[in-house]
């Protein structure tokens, strides 16, 4: 189910033009060792029951981390606050289509953005809720 889930966030993000002109296709699982910044990988997911009146369903929170060198703006972190501010554009209101299992709701919960402890990379954490029916 997560999996799904990943699959249809990183399709909305590849062809959102905000996000493509922000990152390129750079939008990973995993992340390649030569990845060139920025660049958006997908982090964990948890899942948690979320059935109500007989129908199964499941909570599942999911991390995106934008990953950025920060450099030539005002604010260092102002290029990973962008993508940030992007990726929740590109997935607000969007229909994802699944295929196995049916997206009920899917909202932005949190971003967090931190200097990394090499002190150049910026990362955003962008934490999303979907409920997910079985």
């Amino acid at each position: 189910m997560s999996y799904e889930l990943k699959a249809a966030v990183v399709a909305a993000l590849k062809v959102d033009p905000a996000m493509s002109a922000l990152v390129g296709s750079r939008i990973y699982g995993r992340p390649p060792a030569d990845a060139m910044m920025p660049y958006v990988s997908i982090g964990p997911t948890e899942g948690a029951d979320a059935s109500a009146e007989g129908i199964p369903a499941q909570e599942v929170t999911l991390q995106l981390d934008v990953w950025s060198a920060g450099t030539g703006e005002a604010y260092s972190d102002a290029e990973a606050s962008k993508i940030a501010g992007a990726i929740r554009k590109a997935l607000h209101d969007v229909d994802l289509e699944l295929a196995t299992t049916g997206l009920v709701l899917l909202q932005h919960r949190i971003t967090r953005i931190v200097r990394d402890p090499d002190g150049i990379t910026h990362h955003a954490i962008v934490t999303l809720v979907a409920t997910v029916e079985d």
